[in-house]
């Protein structure tokens, strides 16, 4: 299946599969194992895997994040991630429940859980890592197999991954492809240009906004902005990203020229849909952190070395950076691209952002002044 495909391209298929709700086989130096992610796990799917535990000497496991393993009291022995053996009268609903804060208050008694302390975790980080970057809730089932039993689902379609001498990295390094540009005129009569960047590995699409005529000889007043659907398209007084998004646009028309990195990284990159649970765990009074850990994500799951990327291909060399964020001043340190200068953008302090704004300073350390 995999002879005449580079690995880049066959892990774009087994993080497509795995949001269809099909497993996947990945391999390590140990054996083989079958990977489902539990967010699209069926009930079906489930019953279908069943037939291996009984025929298989491996013990089937799942496997969650560290910070969801801390809210659930689970041993974490493998330093990102916790593996946890399935109860002899193990459900679906346990298995969603573990994975999916939303469900802790329909099935508060799920542990205690017991954690796997030995064995090698390649193959159960191989699954968090495919699941973030489908932007699924990472967590996964995972079911040891043999080779037999491997070489059988081969045979039925399932894609394999050998990662015995490649380990998966949690982030994917990878060079954005330059799909199309094209003009596009702005209000007060400025022009700008957007070009429009693919993501080889999640297929999503980031996009450079040139405003007006670039100087090239001087540093060029940029913006590294995340999407947003909440706040830049419904104008959410929950946040201050299309407040920041406006008051970019307009400072960079002030001075004639800029540029708008547009990158598709919902949610601080957790997606449109977790995302959305965060916002249901904060109506229960956590904050934006909090929430994020619940759902077993880090504090901030975006790639920022995407902008630096971008900008390469666009031919800068230097900027100033419009932000607060002291991660994005950071994500250039090793690229080609100097910062200049760090430029504040302050937003409206209003009673819908400030608990949102706090938390930004004080545990994300943004500069709010």
């Amino acid at each position: 299946m995999n002879s005449y495909f580079k690995k880049e391209a066959h892990s774009i298929r087994q993080i497509s599969d795995l949001k269809f709700g099909m497993p996947i086989i990945v391999e390590d130096k140990v054996g083989n194992a079958l990977i489902f992610s539990i967010e699209t796990l069926t009930r079906e799917s489930l019953e279908r895997a069943e037939k291996f535990f009984a025929i298989t000497k491996f013990e089937p496991y799942i496997v969650i994040t560290k910070n969801r393993a801390n809210l659930l009291k689970a041993r974490i022995y493998d330093n990102d991630l916790a593996r946890i053996k399935l109860p002899k009268k193990m459900s679906f609903n346990w298995i969603k429940a573990t994975a999916d804060p939303s469900l802790d208050l329909d099935y508060p008694m799920k542990g205690p859980y017991e954690s796997l302390r030995h064995g090698n975790s390649d193959i159960a980080r191989t699954g968090i890592c495919y699941c973030k970057e489908a932007q699924l809730l990472p967590a996964v089932l995972v079911i040891p197999i043999n080779e037999v039993i491997a070489k059988e689902l081969k045979k039925e379609g399932l894609l394999h991954q050998n990662i015995s001498n490649s380990p998966i990295p949690k982030k994917f390094d990878w060079k954005p492809k330059l799909i199309s540009s094209g003009h596009v005129p702005l209000s007060d009569g400025v022009s700008s240009k957007v070009s429009v960047f693919r993501d080889p590995i999640s297929l999503s699409e980031h996009y450079a906004v040139e405003i007006g005529i670039l100087d090239y000889s001087r540093p060029i007043l940029t913006r590294l902005h995340s999407a947003c659907f909440t706040g830049d398209i419904l104008h959410s007084l929950k946040c201050d990203c299309g407040d920041q998004l406006n008051t970019a646009i307009k400072k960079i028309k002030e001075v004639k020229s800029g540029i708008i990195l547009y990158l598709n990284q919902e949610g601080r990159g957790i997606g449109l849909a977790n995302k959305m649970r965060a916002y249901k765990l904060q109506e229960s009074g956590l904050d934006t952190l909090e929430a994020n850990h619940q759902l077993g994500f880090e504090d901030d799951e975006r790639d920022l070395s995407i902008g630096a990327k971008i900008l390469t291909e666009l031919g800068v060399k230097r900027i100033n950076l419009l932000t607060n964020n002291p991660l994005k001043v950071k994500s250039f340190e090793n690229s080609d691209i100097k910062i200049m200068n760090r430029l504040p953008l302050i937003a409206q302090i209003t009673n819908e952002n400030k608990l949102y704004l706090e938390i930004k300073k004080e545990k994300s350390g943004h500069i709010l002044v």
